[in-house]
């Protein structure tokens, strides 16, 4: 579980440092959920080891809006 929080948030690291360093037009963690998917499709048995941390990120979507509905 923490390997996969660590990937999630290493990727969103390298996103910022990516798009920054680079001058992007995009968001950091945009072109982190790229290097992410493009991590994903090149270790396929990643995907299994941050499935229950992604489900349960996922199943949770909801009170991550609430912030910025109030």
């Amino acid at each position: 579980m923490i390997h996969a929080l660590v990937i999630l948030l290493a990727c969103q690291l390298a996103g910022e440092a990516v798009a920054r360093g680079l001058s992007l037009p995009f968001p950091g963690p945009v072109v982190g959920m790229v290097l992410l998917v493009a991590a994903l499709l090149a270790i396929p048995r990643l995907a299994e080891l941050m499935r229950p941390v992604t489900s349960g990120i996922l199943g949770h979507m909801s009170l991550l809006f609430v912030p910025a509905g109030v």
